[in-house]
């Protein structure tokens, strides 16, 4: 896998900061909506990419297209509804990336037809990679591996007494992350070309008025 430039680095980096900030917040915004204050006690109720980001995840990110951010606390106790709550805040978190994508589509047209006031390739590229970073953001986070979001919200389906298996899934997944990503088994473009559409078929009646 060949390394990106340094200009594609720097270009990269907004959509990392934000993605991972965004995403961040959106599970510490709804974990506090439904009654827990964990993350807010933790200085994690804030668009601050300080308070978010960790140095080796969004490097990885940055130079070998996956990586991590570091995850909101979060006690499912204290949510009312629980199981409710804990879904919520599960999906949050893919929900603000592909809001960010939304408003980058739309950032985007509006550089390629020169109606930002400046008109750069650039500035072009810069918008896009920041949609598709959190197109990538989405995508990830809803596989149904722990312990991305999507498998949390999936471990819901599992029968009561299936706690042990969900427990050995949740320890085992990391690895199932890396080997999938080192071997490159499973083709995701799919699915990012899936959201993708779906946020320029969201954002369409916005751009038709611009």
């Amino acid at each position: 896998m060949a390394l990106p430039s340094l200009q594609q680095i720097v270009m990269l980096i907004p959509g990392v900061v934000m993605g991972f900030a965004f995403h961040e917040f959106g599970h510490a915004l709804v974990a506090t909506w439904f009654g827990d204050d964990t993350p807010r006690l933790q200085g994690r109720l804030t668009l601050n990419p300080v308070a978010h980001l960790d140095p080796v995840g969004t490097l990885l990110l940055l130079l070998g297209g996956i990586g991590w951010a570091k995850p909101v606390m979060v006690n499912p106790a204290r949510l009312r509804p629980r199981v409710l709550g804990d879904i919520a805040v599960s999906l949050a978190g893919v929900a603000m990336n592909f809001l960010l994508a939304l408003v980058f589509v739309v950032l985007f047209v509006l550089a390629e037809t020169g109606r930002l006031g400046w008109q750069h390739p650039v500035l072009s590229e810069t918008l896009y990679l920041v949609v598709m970073v959190n197109v990538f953001l989405v995508g990830f986070n809803l596989l149904p591996i722990p312990p991305l979001d999507g498998f949390r919200v999936l471990a819901y389906a599992f029968p009561p007494g299936a706690h042990q298996l969900v427990q050995t899934l949740y320890r085992f997944g990391p690895l199932l992350l890396i080997f999938l990503f080192v071997t490159d088994l499973i083709d995701l473009s799919p699915i990012y070309t899936g959201i993708f559409n779906a946020v320029v078929w969201v954002a369409s009646p916005l751009l038709r008025l611009l």
